[in-house]
């Protein structure tokens, strides 16, 4: 091999190196995503949840890890062992639901009352076929959206 040669395989080499630690720090120090300030997905409650039980591949590529907006009427809402909010969203479908966990302050939430909530989705969850308990589609870092 020509010295010229070895020369730009280890030019290369370096680089590479250098973008990829580059590349890394940065997303190291990116942090978490601000889901306040991320406009989001608008949809229902209904059709988010239909569109995971009829076609899970698609719809967990468009919005499974990206920030929703789901509007519905809210149902029940309780707390968790964290002492965090969980609206619980009608979807159409007995028994099953958009469950919201809220990050902020829940802004007087009323049950039967139409509600929109931004958050990030996580996709649905398995329920119990044996017992027919359908599975609820999960939003989390959830907020009262304002726009």
């Amino acid at each position: 091999m020509k010295r010229s040669t070895k020369k730009l395989i280890i030019i290369s080499i370096l680089s590479l190196m250098v973008l990829s630690i580059t590349a890394g720090i940065y997303l190291y120090n990116k942090g978490p995503m601000d889901v306040k300030s991320v406009r989001g997905i608008r949809v229902s409650a209904t059709e988010l949840y239909n569109l995971f039980t009829t076609d899970s591949v698609f719809a967990g590529k468009k919005f499974t890890g990206r920030v929703v907006q789901v509007e519905g009427e809210v149902t029940r809402i309780s707390s968790n062992n964290s002492n965090q909010k969980v609206v619980l969203i009608k979807t159409g479908t007995d028994g099953a639901y958009v469950n919201c966990t809220l990050e902020g302050p829940d802004m007087n939430t009323a049950l039967s009352h139409t509600i929109r909530i931004k958050g990030i989705c996580s996709g649905i969850g398995q329920g119990d076929a044996d017992l027919g308990i359908p599975g609820d589609v999960y939003v989390t870092r959830c907020y009262i959206a304002t726009n």
